[in-house]
């Protein structure tokens, strides 16, 4: 697959739907999927390995699916589109999974020029079943270039589309196991610390053990899959890009930016949990955070406190995992990439700014 080539065509997309949010199907299919099967994909759309509305059979009736990327006359990959103005809904994944299942094709793909979302077939002699293997906004491929390499012709006929699907299943299964036994997995690793350089160096590392976890998971669900490095970020041209330069950019970390009349503030750790503590600590500070809470401490759940001025939730229970802001403050840090990713954002709401996140998130 051509880096250059998707990157081209993320930038000319995004210009697209920018200009034209509800663009309908036809200007969707022309403007924005057919440019993504034949300069990212590399499929010769003007050749009989695409067919436009390719013929299903299905049962008593026919019915058509939008393109077919065929290898030896073939199916190989299945793509439905819808128009930027359409939201893709459960109804529009499961028509692409029964086509999928009805044709045996490997291979599935649903957008609306905005969305992709990345379908595999597995297979079984009584029934085959069809799993949603992965979903990006096209901003988002940059980082997630694996969901169109694995469509490339190049990865079908190759077979290394094959590979991506058992690494994305390998890494499905340690998040798996990582999330279910996170307390576990924690108590061993203090267990080894302890052994290898004692207990009191070991105590000190207890509140950062499941941190290391979630930032673990966190790696695992993001990373690239086709073992390929993320396509490079647009050049430094705000304020805020500007002074990642300056400070040693976002490789490996993980940023949030806040926006506000046009001043620009970031915030980066190569800790989730750190980089919240930072974000909450400055909206507490210079947005007046506490103030803006419906409740303090606060709780937005039935238990866990988020946001306290003792580490404890409501029912008295000592939080797990915290960090200590400045006044005396305590956030609650035992959460999961996106639960903190919605924190953040919730603060941010409540003080009438805006939260972005970049980096490794």
């Amino acid at each position: 697959m051509d880096r250059e080539a998707l990157e081209r065509y993320i930038d000319r997309s995004l210009d697209l739907v920018d200009a034209s949010p509800q663009m309908d199907e036809q200007n969707t299919r022309a403007k924005l999927i057919d440019p993504l099967v034949r300069d990212v994909l590399g499929w010769d759309l003007y050749s009989t390995e695409v067919e436009l509305e390719y013929p299903i059979q299905m049962g008593s009736s026919k019915t058509k699916v939008d393109y077919a990327l065929l290898l030896e006359g073939s199916p190989a990959v299945f793509i439905e589109a819808k128009g930027c103005d359409t939201t893709i809904s459960t109804s529009h994944e499961d028509q692409l999974r029964s086509y999928m299942q009805q044709q045996w094709v490997d291979w599935g793909l649903i957008t609306n020029g905005v969305v992709l979302k990345l379908f595999k077939l597995k297979k079984s002699e009584n029934h085959p079943s069809v799993d949603l293997l992965g979903e990006s906004t096209v901003e988002e491929l940059r980082r997630q270039s694996w969901i169109v390499k694995t469509l490339s012709k190049e990865s079908i006929q190759s077979g290394a589309a094959d590979g991506i699907y058992r690494s994305v299943e390998r890494r499905r299964k340690a998040v798996s196991q990582l999330t279910q036994n996170k307390d576990e997995i924690a108590d061993e690793l203090l267990e080894v610390l302890s052994e290898r350089v004692g207990d009191s160096i070991a105590r000190e590392a207890e509140s950062e053990a499941k941190s290391f976890i979630d930032d673990l998971i966190g790696i695992l669900s993001n990373g690239d899959e086709s073992g390929g490095k993320p396509i490079r970020e647009p050049e430094p041209t705000t304020r805020e890009t500007r002074s990642e330069a300056t400070n040693g950019g976002t490789e490996g970390k993980y940023v949030v930016r806040f926006g506000k009349d046009g001043s620009d503030v970031l915030h980066r750790s190569e800790s989730q949990s750190d980089v919240m503590a930072k974000a909450v600590e400055y909206l507490i500070f210079e947005h007046e955070l506490i103030e803006n809470l419906p409740s303090f401490p606060y709780v937005p759940g039935k238990k866990s406190a988020i946001l306290n001025d003792e580490p404890v939730h409501r029912n008295g229970e000592r939080m797990r995992q915290y960090r200590e802001l400045g006044n005396g403050y305590y956030v609650y840090t035992s959460l999961n990439q996106e639960s903190k990713k919605r924190q953040i954002r919730r603060f941010a709401e409540m003080c009438g700014v805006k939260a972005e996140f970049g980096g490794a998130w």
